[in-house]
């Protein structure tokens, strides 16, 4: 019987069956991916306030750092795509290796915490904060597509980590928040101590989830370790070297052939880096704009673990609506949040104290709520994204996936945190200072710079949200559609003919791919 007289059915899942505890050892990783986040919503006031740098200075040393870092993305996730073609790899793993390679560049980065230190010492320490995130986080992204086929396993492992890394965003301000009010924020130390706790916590939690999951096997991921081991003996060639830099580059361009992935990275960019924007600007927004302490403006994003428990509600959301009606539903949300922390600002002096500041939390709660959904919602699209490329390459490419989005995030993450700065510094932005009595004060903003915190923390983040919208509107991949990719990959793989293949298979792959069906698979014999 051909392909065109049945309906393409997804084969049994391959990999071992996800259970809770296996999701829970996956998802600690992303404790210290929650986390790394938090880092630049503290650090340029830390700086700005202890280490005597301008609002532009500080913004452009974290903007410029991520940019020169964004290359080691690349350089990670194609080294961990082939990383079993190394003795190291094949015996501590091509993805896992790297979960604990990064811990201690993470001890030493705890530099960027120590007052009146030059600013090329800061430079540098950032830069490693932001290298460390890329050699953990692009192979880290890509076990979920190892560890099983299964769509509803890899939702598990989806949602458990979302859902550590939402508690980690509201745990780690309500820690901040005990210690700016216990030690005091007029002091570095209340910054120092709590910050350095937190990068010893994270290398524990990287350590458990190296011992917590698997991966593909060499064999599995189609390596033949035999014939490794016998070019490895061959004298070094730097013209194959070179070559194999070339297609590295080659590599990861070429995933934007893929047309479901296109519209991901740019709605996953959008959402992420306008998240940056908001978190980089907050407490600046706080501070000048609602004229509220970093403590208070800490204890509000405390609130995001409001919306934790709601995470396996946002999971089943996902697996029944899709990812497109997700989207929407998210940014609707998101949006409205926002103009709400917007119109706080302008109901100062109009409303009561005591009602303002009941409104302030709601406000930032129904936010923070919709906020979580911006990283839930593409890091549950990205384990389908490697089955639209297998379509067409015959390769399991994740790492090349996860690596080109993680260097496209910092770079656009880089430009936009440099830009902060330029621009709040072009409003006339007043750095605090300390008073007679060595106490460090917070200024009176001009109205110009206020205007330019709300514009950069709220309007920028609205029109990201925007356009990420109106791409989401037209995205295509969903449960149905991953499952007919997956059975006509099994199909092909198992010897079927591309000739044969069912109407409706090749209209779902030509649209998910953008590319001709019969330009997909180009190993299939024919």
């Amino acid at each position: 019987m051909t392909q065109q007289a049945t309906t393409p059915q997804a084969g049994a899942p391959k990999g071992r069956k996800i259970t809770m505890a296996n999701a829970f050892g996956f998802g600690i990783g992303d404790f210290y991916g929650g986390g790394f986040g938090q880092i630049a919503t503290y650090l340029p006031v830390f700086w700005v306030t202890f280490a005597g740098l301008a609002v532009d200075q500080a913004t452009s040393i974290m903007g410029i750092a991520t940019i020169v870092s964004a290359f080691a993305a690349l350089i990670v996730g194609s080294l961990s795509d082939n990383f079993y073609k190394y003795r190291i790899g094949r015996k501590f793993g091509r993805r896992r290796f790297f979960l604990i390679a990064g811990i201690p560049v993470l001890l030493v980065t705890v530099i960027v915490w120590v007052p009146g230190l030059p600013v090329w010492l800061y430079f540098i320490g950032y830069a490693l904060w932001i290298i460390a995130n890329q050699l953990i986080m692009t192979p880290y992204s890509t076990l979920p597509t190892e560890m099983t086929t299964d769509f509803n396993g890899r939702t598990k492992l989806s949602t458990v980590r979302m859902f550590i890394s939402g508690v980690t965003t509201a745990v780690i301000p309500l820690i901040m928040t005990a210690a700016l009010t216990g030690l005091g924020e007029q002091h570095s130390y209340a910054y120092q101590v709590s910050m350095v706790g937190l990068i010893l916590a994270f290398c524990i939690a990287l350590f458990v989830c190296y011992k917590s999951t698997w991966e593909l096997t060499p064999e599995e991921a189609g390596f033949d370790v035999k014939k490794i081991e016998e070019e490895a003996k061959q004298p070094f060639d730097f013209g194959k070297w070179l070559k194999g830099i070339g297609d590295v580059f080659v590599d990861y361009f070429s995933t934007l052939r893929i047309k479901s992935f296109r519209k991901h990275v740019l709605i996953y960019l959008l959402g992420q880096t306008f998240m940056d924007v908001f978190g980089q600007t907050w407490l600046f927004f706080v501070i000048y704009n609602w004229n509220k302490t970093a403590a208070f403006g800490s204890l509000l994003l405390s609130f995001a673990l409001v919306g934790e428990p709601l995470k396996p509600v946002f999971g089943w959301l996902f697996t029944k609506l899709g990812p497109r009606k997700m989207y929407s539903l998210n940014f609707a949300g998101g949006i409205i949040g926002l103009l709400g922390l917007l119109g706080l600002w302008q109901a100062q002096g109009s409303l009561a104290d005591g009602a303002w500041t009941t409104l302030a939390f709601v406000v930032t709660i129904w936010w923070l709520i919709f906020r979580a959904m911006v990283w839930f919602i593409p890091w549950n699209v990205f384990p389908f994204i490697p089955d639209v490329d297998e379509i067409v390459t015959g390769k399991n490419r994740t790492g090349v996936f996860s690596g080109f989005k993680a260097f496209t995030r910092k770079l656009t993450s880089g430009l936009a945190t440099t830009f902060i700065g330029i621009y709040l510094a072009s409003t006339g932005f007043i750095k605090p200072a300390k008073d007679a009595s060595g106490v460090m004060q917070y200024p009176d903003q001009p109205v110009a710079a206020q205007n330019g915190i709300a514009f950069v923390c709220i309007g920028w983040v609205i029109i990201g949200l925007l356009i990420a919208w109106a791409i989401a509107l037209t995205f295509k991949l969903d449960k149905k559609t991953d499952g007919i990719l997956l059975a006509e990959i099994e199909r092909l793989k198992n010897g079927g003919k591309k000739a044969d293949v069912d109407p409706e298979t090749k209209k779902v792959v030509e649209q998910l791919t953008g590319v001709k069906y019969e330009k997909c698979w180009p190993q299939a014999a024919e």
